[in-house]
């Protein structure tokens, strides 16, 4: 059984990422930020809005963050989110870190979203700000201290196809998995 976690900062790439690696080694992607996106549209919340009630309201987190902890338990998958290495890191194999510069990822969120490269860079450093305070709340983790990843991947200048193949080649060199190359 295998449990691979991918964690990163919003625009980072960890979600496409995530979604590549299994794919690749066909595992199933349980993905912490879907299932969150999925809670605000439910209760009909603006993204940032909702991240500032579950601030109020920890029980949102632990929802989310049980769920992701049953599915590691249960192993082979890939769980990508936040604080998904944090939070599964006693049954992960792999933990993995995916980060870069705020302007970048403000870019990248702001061709991904269409929105003005201001607002996604102002979400950005908003969005990691409450994420910090949360979290260092919630669970005393500090999404600073990146000592518990096995990888910590600086994506800023890296293709999405170099972030995945570095990724990959990670992941099955100290698992000892085989896997084409030609994936992307």
């Amino acid at each position: 059984m295998v449990v691979i976690a991918i964690s990163g900062q919003p625009g980072s790439g960890k979600t496409t990422v995530a979604r590549e690696v299994a794919r690749v080694l066909n595992l199933p992607l349980v993905s912490s930020g879907s299932l969150f996106r999925e809670l605000a549209a439910k209760m009909g919340i603006d993204f940032i809005e909702f991240h500032k009630y579950a601030e109020k309201n920890p029980d949102i987190d632990k929802v989310v963050d049980s769920m992701a902890i049953e599915r590691a338990k249960a192993g082979n998958v890939v769980l990508e989110g936040h604080l998904a290495a944090w939070i599964v890191r006693p049954y992960a194999d792999i933990c993995i870190y995916l980060k870069a510069s705020s302007e970048i990822r403000a870019r990248r969120i702001s061709i991904r979203d269409k929105k003005s490269f201001e607002d996604a860079l102002r979400e950005v450093r908003e969005r990691e700000e409450l994420n910090r305070r949360r979290y260092l709340s919630l669970y005393n983790i500090d999404i600073n201290d990146l000592s518990v990843f096995d990888l910590v991947l600086d994506t800023s200048y890296l293709s999405i196809n170099d972030a995945i193949r570095i990724s990959l080649d990670y992941i099955c060199t100290v698992l000892g998995f085989k896997y084409s190359r030609k994936f992307c």
